[in-house]
């Protein structure tokens, strides 16, 4: 019985550390994102594509843990989505990303 309630305490204090990388980005506002210089707006997007698909790739091995977790997925395509409109207001093409992420 000891054994296995020490091993639960090790297994949760090896999994929460997991937690502390996801989505270590700040998201920019609508309006902030449009103040970016070009260059910037495309170094965001590739970082914030990275991050998505780094998180795809980690939610689907370990799934969602939480109400929390699914929040921030959602923050993240939505930031994802904020950068893509604004590029094409300025008619920039993104680099292929997803492409080089496969």
């Amino acid at each position: 019985m000891k054994k296995g309630i020490v091993l639960c305490v090790v297994l949760m204090f090896l999994a929460t550390p997991s937690f502390a990388f996801l989505y270590d980005m700040k998201f920019l506002t609508p309006s902030e994102i449009g103040a970016l210089k070009s260059a910037d707006l495309l170094d965001l997007y590739t970082e914030a594509k990275i991050e998505e698909k780094a998180s795809s790739e980690f939610h689907e091995a370990a799934g969602f843990n939480s109400a929390k977790d699914y929040e921030k997925r959602k923050d993240l395509l939505r930031y994802i989505v904020y950068l893509r409109k604004e590029m094409q207001k300025r008619e920039i093409e993104p680099d292929p990303v997803d492409e080089w992420l496969r």
